[in-house]
């Protein structure tokens, strides 16, 4: 039992590992067979998507997709998942800079 604590969980203490109970053992095991099925999904994607990418026309002669944006629209996925609201985020030192400009200029203001 301490090998797969030391093999499976990333444990390199001798005591923390001895320490660990049978229900915290039970619940690591658990999250790290959970952790592979989700490696085996994106592995399996990814097999799916190569061959998607790889398609081609009828003939077999051209590629269905003959760019990346073709196949992959980053913008619209973004927007489909964010919502149509979503902008770039801001650089946190430009906001920094406008914060401190309006203080010196004496508007009001976050």
């Amino acid at each position: 039992m301490l090998a797969t604590i030391f093999g499976l969980f990333g444990v390199t203490d001798y005591d923390v590992a001895r320490r660990m109970t049978i229900a915290e053992y039970k619940l690591r095991k658990r999250g790290h067979v959970m952790k592979q099925l989700e490696r085996e999904q994106e592995l399996y994607l990814q097999a799916f998507l190569n061959r998607t990418a790889q398609a081609t026309d009828k003939n077999g002669k051209a590629y269905v997709y003959k760019t990346f944006t073709d196949f992959y629209d980053e913008a619209k996925r973004r927007q489909s998942v964010l919502g149509a609201n979503y902008a770039k985020p801001v650089n946190s030192d430009l906001i920094a800079i406008a914060k401190r400009m309006r203080n010196y200029k004496g508007e009001e203001g976050y």
